[in-house]
């Protein structure tokens, strides 16, 4: 019997993709890095060529080799870049777009085939400096994509989103006739826009601002099964070192999942779970693979039922704040013990 499910609604995940496709035309590209942010790169990736997307971006060469065998004529950028000789081959081979961050990365791509160039406007992380960018660098290199990424973007009111885009439509004339790509999935929505969109996040229906509402629709919905039901009285521990103690007579529900399952443990004694409209609090420490519930309110309820820990009734941001963390964290984190089913399309 299994215990634990992320069910993925890839109706609500094409209706966010068609939100980005208006700021560039209907161009739009996906991030699907980390196996589609922990949701499952292959039906992911189908929904979205289904939808007309063929730009994806991926964060490493495996990655890469991984979704050409599922989007045959996709355009797939892998975001590291050729780190060696041997990465420069294989991307050559498997027809991938390498994002270019460096000038050693340059010499290993010339005359191999397209390729990405990546400025960096102000997140001090990957790509060529903007004040210090040189068209002679690229002598050989078929350039088909100039690209930045955004650092403050989730606060669209941050001077530095201004700052960074007067730095990428400086450098971008260097390179005329070539497409760009600037906005991530909040500077999209925001306006922040130059070129392709492409969107990460809020594909996956995690909010991309900081502080504003999240405007995207919940995709993935994390359940749990009531493996065990227990009666405590007033004043009992419950889980390791007895962290929290009943109030009253209590029923606890123990659920299949736990942090081996990516249920972070900060969650303990802090997050509530839904059951048939009712919200449950977590009670005691979270396990690697257990987890307990203070069920008392929850009639009818019995062993094998479901309860869910974020999706439609419990925002995964709320979950990301009970666990100290972002939504981003909580997805890619969720294991492989855990299995995806995929509804709609």
């Amino acid at each position: 019997m299994e215990t634990a499910r992320l069910i993925v609604d890839l109706d609500a995940l094409v209706a966010n993709y068609r939100r980005f496709c208006p700021c560039a035309n209907g161009q739009c590209g996906a991030v699907v890095k980390a196996d589609a942010y922990g949701l499952g790169a292959g039906p992911v990736v189908d929904a979205l060529l289904a939808e007309g997307c063929r730009d994806f971006f991926v964060a490493t060469l495996d990655e890469g080799l991984a979704l050409r065998r599922r989007a045959a004529d996709g355009r797939i950028y892998v975001l590291a870049g050729p780190l060696d000789d041997a990465d420069a081959n294989a991307m050559a081979q498997a027809r991938l777009v390498p994002v270019l961050n460096d000038a050693a990365q340059v010499e290993r791509w010339r005359t191999r085939g397209p390729a990405a160039v990546h400025i960096d406007t102000g997140m001090n992380r990957l790509g060529f400096s903007a004040d210090a960018i040189e068209p002679e660098t690229f002598i050989g290199i078929d350039v088909c994509l100039v690209m930045s990424h955004l650092a403050n973007a989730d606060e669209p009111s941050d001077p530095a989103n201004a700052r960074q885009q007067a730095r990428f439509e400086a450098a971008k004339t260097l390179f005329p006739k070539v497409r760009t790509s600037f906005g991530n999935s909040a500077g999209a929505l925001s306006g922040t826009v130059s070129g392709m969109p492409r969107p990460g996040i809020a594909l996956y229906g995690g909010n991309p601002f900081a502080v504003q509402p999240n405007p995207m629709r919940p995709v993935a919905t994390l359940e749990a099964r009531v493996v065990a039901l227990r009666d405590a009285a007033d004043g009992e521990p419950v889980g390791y070192s007895g962290t929290y103690k009943t109030y009253g007579d209590t029923r606890i529900a123990v659920l299949g999942i736990g942090y081996a399952d990516g249920v972070p443990r900060q969650i303990s004694n802090r997050a509530e779970v839904s059951c048939n409209g009712e919200f449950l609090p977590v009670i005691g420490r979270v396990s690697m693979d257990l987890m307990q519930i203070d069920a008392t309110a929850a009639e009818g309820l019995a062993v094998g039922d479901w309860m869910e820990l974020f999706g439609s009734s419990v925002g995964i941001d709320d979950f990301a704040v009970w666990a100290g963390t972002i939504s981003y964290e909580i997805l890619t984190g969720i294991g492989n013990r855990v299995r995806r089913c995929y509804v709609g399309r």
